[in-house]
């Protein structure tokens, strides 16, 4: 598998869209903090020509750089860009018939789609830490660092959370990628696909009426929307990762099962 370790990384490292993405999440991130500021500045102008005066280092002032940091990876934009890279680095092995080639020197589908599925978490991974840095220091750089609403080890795992979380997103699109081949339908699949089951999950939850149960709390949308803070209850932290863990692994081994029966 080593082999297929290094090829895989090497095939990562030399995609232009592995770059050109990773710098829209960043312009993206800035852009948002560069519009909360301008948000923040005109409030401020108003509140002050109406005899109040608010500044960034008052107590309870909203957007630090905490806030930016846990903020980073947790709404669409974030999925979208990672729905659109996944689409062409998974897709680009049956366009290019690269995939055909490494069956063809006898590796296995199962070890072959494990490989880059893999080296698909560690691009996930990087991507993440990126985010998570540019909105710290984005937000720090506009107000200041802010100051937690729980503790260092509560943020620590509202973290890995998020992590974990794009984990299982990394899981289902890599799936649609493997069930489409396409990059043009995978891509229009990976971005839309998240916002009709969500949609149809919210309508489930209007037609059955349980006001004790959601559909929509156990859907991953969800419970990324819930780790935008940096303190979580402990129930919806362990109500997050078994979540994250099961999406993860589930779209993970229906990809695999998918993959070893699709024609390349």
């Amino acid at each position: 598998m080593g082999q297929l370790f290094r090829f895989e990384f090497r095939k990562l490292f030399r995609q232009k869209s592995f770059y050109i993405c990773g710098c829209v999440l960043i312009g993206l991130i800035l852009l948002t903090a560069v519009t909360l500021n301008m948000i923040y500045s005109l409030s401020q102008g108003n509140m002050e020509a109406g005899g109040v005066t608010v500044s960034a280092s008052d107590d309870g002032f909203l957007y630090t750089g905490i806030y930016m940091l846990v903020g980073a990876v947790s709404s669409s934009n974030f999925t979208i860009v990672l729905a659109v890279f996944l689409s062409l680095f998974v897709c680009s092995d049956y366009t290019n018939g690269t995939l055909k080639n490494i069956i063809a020197r006898g590796y296995s589908r199962t070890r072959i789609y494990a490989v880059k599925y893999m080296v698909s978490l560690a691009a996930t991974t990087v991507y993440t830490i990126v985010c998570w840095l540019t909105g710290f220091f984005a937000g720090t750089a506009f107000w200041k660092v802010g100051s937690l609403s729980g503790t260092t080890g509560d943020l620590v795992t509202t973290l890995l959370l998020q992590l974990l979380g794009n984990f299982a997103y990394t899981s289902l699109f890599f799936l649609i990628a493997v069930l489409f081949k396409k990059t043009g339908g995978s891509i229009a699949v990976g971005i839309i696909g998240p916002l009709v089951l969500s949609m149809i999950i919210s309508l489930a939850d209007t037609l059955t009426h349980k006001k004790s149960f959601d559909f929509a709390d156990y859907w991953l949308d969800n419970c990324m929307y819930q780790t935008a803070a940096d303190s979580m209850a402990s129930d919806m932290m362990i109500r997050c990762f078994i979540c994250f863990l099961v999406y993860a692994v589930l779209f993970y081994v229906i990809s695999i099962f998918v993959g070893k029966r699709n024609e390349v």
